[in-house]
């Protein structure tokens, strides 16, 4: 009953217009009272996964990817891809999915991948004839691949919640986020095709200008290939890969001499606050997990369906299911905080890998930014274009045949996830 409480006082202050942190905070500290908890259990268990190391990862890589964005290093990976497929049949949409691709193995973020990389991609479509609405909804969908590809800011917060190793998680959204690219390529290419959309022709591009392009792009484009192998090869931890980022984007600040004391200023200013509601939220979700445990919700849950069905995938669909709602109605991290003391131990005991449920939880919780009555990816891309909402909404509706094909190959395709980390951190 105070799990049932707690939620329904954050969902309804949340309706209100109070801020989420308030909201959020009233809920847990509701929860704790209606529990019979003692006073002091608040501050302490806000504290308990903010103190985790694991978490110090998530102000560095945003760091990182704020550095490379105030560097000029996004522009110099768009232009060389640009270069290599531009020319091709949706060649700008095309090179949008895959900046997106590279950029993602820098942010981890898929509101750091719109401000970032989304004002020249916009702009170069608009440029080269593309509809502006149509443009808006590509980048938008194309940033869904920020926390899916390695490293991902929604996977450090799963695995802190979850006890699972973040490295792990890492590896685990290599196959799902290129699987997901490919859909997306595939996706822009039918649209092409049919003519469902007019996308025009661009310029090929020459073998000297791809050359050029690609020297001038290469340490940039070196970024996520540094992070993710000094992980794999076991010479960093994911937190000190996170590190590493910023002294690389640091580095590279200086190769190209775009490093100055306002563009410091201003990535450190809004890492600051982006860590800091992140951080937030983290620890009111602590609290709120420690209600949800406290009242063993998770095991009435799983009793509730063996009575239905002991299928597993019937659970997962069903879990997924409800994952899609609370996206719709909640802001990513707030839902995610919520959503995985509810399902992650319910899942588990009906056998799906957490690692598994990792992926398809954060892929299922990221689809409710693209649309309203949330959206904040929609109105994210729609405030760097200036575009009316409604209009990039029903463009975005042309990118939901490929949202969902994603959605069912990361369920019924656990191997996609759990494949390549039994290969990379094989059990002993």
């Amino acid at each position: 009953m105070a799990t049932l409480w707690m939620i329904v006082t954050f969902l309804g202050l949340a309706v209100l217009g109070v801020p989420v942190c308030a909201a959020m905070g009233i809920g847990a500290f509701l929860g704790l009272a209606l529990i019979g908890a003692p006073l002091d259990t608040f501050p302490r268990y806000v504290l308990a996964d903010v103190r985790s190391v694991p978490l110090l990862a998530i102000p560095f890589f945003i760091l990182a990817g704020n550095l490379m964005n105030r560097f000029g290093l996004t522009r110099r990976i768009f232009d060389f891809i640009q270069t290599l497929v531009g020319a091709f049949r949706a060649g700008l949409a095309q090179v949008t999915v895959l900046s997106s691709v590279v950029f993602a193995g820098i942010s981890g973020s898929a509101l750091a991948d719109i401000a970032g990389l989304g004002t020249m991609q916009i702009e170069t479509m608009r440029r080269a004839g593309y509809r502006a609405e149509f443009a808006a909804a590509l980048t938008m969908a194309s940033s869904l691949l920020a926390p899916i590809i390695p490293p991902s800011i929604m996977f450090i917060i799963y695995a802190v919640m979850m006890n699972v190793s973040v490295g792990h998680l890492f590896v685990a959204g290599v196959l799902p986020g290129l699987a997901m690219a490919a859909i997306l390529l595939i996706n822009n290419y039918i649209i092409a095709r049919t003519g469902w959309e007019n996308i025009p022709v661009t310029r090929r591009s020459s073998w000297r200008e791809i050359w050029s392009a690609f020297w001038r792009a290469l340490p940039a484009l070196l970024t996520p290939v540094v992070i993710l192998r000094s992980m794999i090869t076991g010479l960093v931890t994911p937190t000190e890969a996170s590190v590493l980022a910023v002294l690389y984007s640091l580095l590279l600040g200086l190769l190209y001499r775009e490093i100055n004391w306002a563009s410091l200023r201003d990535a450190f200013t809004a890492t600051a606050r982006t860590t800091t509601l992140i951080m937030f939220l983290t620890g009111m979700g602590s609290v709120m997990s420690f209600v949800i445990t406290s009242e063993q919700v998770a095991e009435q849950m799983a009793l509730q369906l063996v009575s239905a069905t002991d299928n597993k995938w019937a659970i997962l669909s069903l879990v997924t299911l409800a994952l899609i709602i609370l996206g719709c109605f909640m802001e990513t991290v707030p839902a995610m905080l919520i959503s995985i003391p509810l399902f992650g131990p319910l899942v588990v005991k009906f056998g799906i890998d957490p690692v598994h449920f990792g992926v398809v939880l954060t892929y299922a919780l990221l689809l409710g930014i693209v649309h309203p009555p949330v959206g904040l990816g929609l109105f994210t891309v729609c405030a760097v274009a200036r575009l009316k909402i409604g209009a990039v909404a029903i463009a975005s509706m042309k990118f939901y045949p490929a949202f969902v094909i994603v959605l069912l190959v990361f369920m019924f395709v656990p191997e996609l996830s759990t494949w390549l980390p039994s290969v990379v951190f094989p059990k002993k």
